[in-house]
């Protein structure tokens, strides 16, 4: 090296030991990165002290012959604005595949179990998770069972916290806003790109940007699973100013499902439009998507969760940002555990 200077060993000493402590602090940064990569996945919650605004004043959309689209739309992002989830324990299988300049597929799995704090209208807070299980090796009984007493520790703490916390009265049901109320809450997903903690990517995945920024031309009619639902294909508006996270959606093009008895999304699939694709015969079907989320619907409460959401970097490298990885997210065991806390107070309560 140019810098290494034969006559002043003590100097050159002295540089080594620096070179030494950069690469101590190089390494040190990536595992630390690794760490963080394989633990990224949380699960943001609230819970509306009000129904949302963009269901104050809607009325039902005229489906049946001509459907009115404009207020099907509407319609539709006001029943999946619901917070439902946050009343629900539930499992997720986050999946990530990379795949390198030889296309050789690199596959790392978690299996997480999600709690969420008991929240009082109003609040927000972030679901524990615990995992379960990492790439198809289930963790140990042991050791599980000492998770589990950690994040039952951090729940309670957390609910101490939304407990104190002061929110504005609630206003009586007879003098808010009429309207129509969610039958869902759709999931939203972001990843984000990073390099030694500096932001340098990133991509957020929700269906309501899709109903904002997309024009929908009705297909076609269909039964789903015994329900008829509604078959749209999507198009980006031409002059929509997209947001860094979600310019990846001009590109794209694909359908969207509307379930006709509940009004809500229940299935988002979209690709880029690749022509060289099309004229050898591979069809948009035939081809993986680069964004999918789909909808499942809880017969016995009637509303509508996650089940999928999966974002596609591997096979569209230059389509997110710098985000070249597949992640799918798939949600299940949905268990309801929680009730609305009002005037919650800490402290020893005495017996009647």
């Amino acid at each position: 090296m140019a810098f290494i200077q034969r006559n002043n060993p003590q100097k050159n000493m002295t540089i080594l030991h620096a070179l030494r402590n950069l690469v101590r602090a190089a390494l040190l940064a990536l595992i630390l990165a690794s760490s963080l990569i394989a633990q990224n996945t949380r699960v943001d919650v609230g819970k509306h002290s009000r129904i949302p605004r963009i269901c104050e004043g809607l009325t039902p959309a005229q489906i049946d012959g001509t459907v009115d689209l404009p207020a099907l739309v509407k319609e539709a992002m006001c029943k999946g604005a619901g917070d439902m989830l946050g009343e629900y324990t539930f499992t997720v299988n986050s999946v990530k595949l990379e795949k390198n300049k030889k296309g050789r597929t690199k596959e790392e799995t978690y299996v997480y179990e999600v709690f969420i704090p008991t929240l009082k209208s109003g609040t927000r807070t972030r679901g524990v998770l615990i995992v379960t299980s990492h790439n198809g090796v289930a963790v140990p009984t042991e050791k599980l069972q000492k998770e589990r007493e950690r994040a039952a520790e951090k729940i309670e703490k957390e609910e101490e916290k939304i407990a104190r916390t002061p929110t504005a009265p609630e206003i009586p049901e007879s003098e808010q806003a009429t309207g129509m109320k969610p039958l869902g809450m759709y999931g939203r997903s972001s990843i984000t790109r990073s390099a030694f903690g500096i932001k340098s990517g990133g991509v957020t995945l929700g269906i309501a940007g899709f109903l904002e920024t997309a024009d929908l031309t009705f297909v076609r009619r269909e039964q789903v699973a015994g329900r008829e639902t509604l078959i749209f294909n999507f198009t980006p508006r031409a002059g929509t100013q997209f947001i860094d996270n979600e310019k990846y959606i001009a590109q794209l093009t694909g359908e969207i499902w509307i379930d006709a008895a509940d009004r809500i999304v229940t299935r988002l699939i979209g690709w880029p439009p690749v022509i060289l694709g099309a004229a050898n015969g591979v069809s948009t079907g035939e081809r993986p998507p680069a964004i999918l989320m789909e909808m499942m619907r809880l017969p016995q409460q009637g509303i509508w969760l996650p089940r999928v959401i999966r974002i596609n970097g591997a096979d569209y490298q230059t389509l997110f940002d710098g985000i070249k990885t597949d992640s799918t997210r798939t949600y299940s065991n949905y268990f309801r555990f929680a009730t609305e806390v009002k005037d919650a107070q800490l402290g020893p309560t005495t017996n009647p």
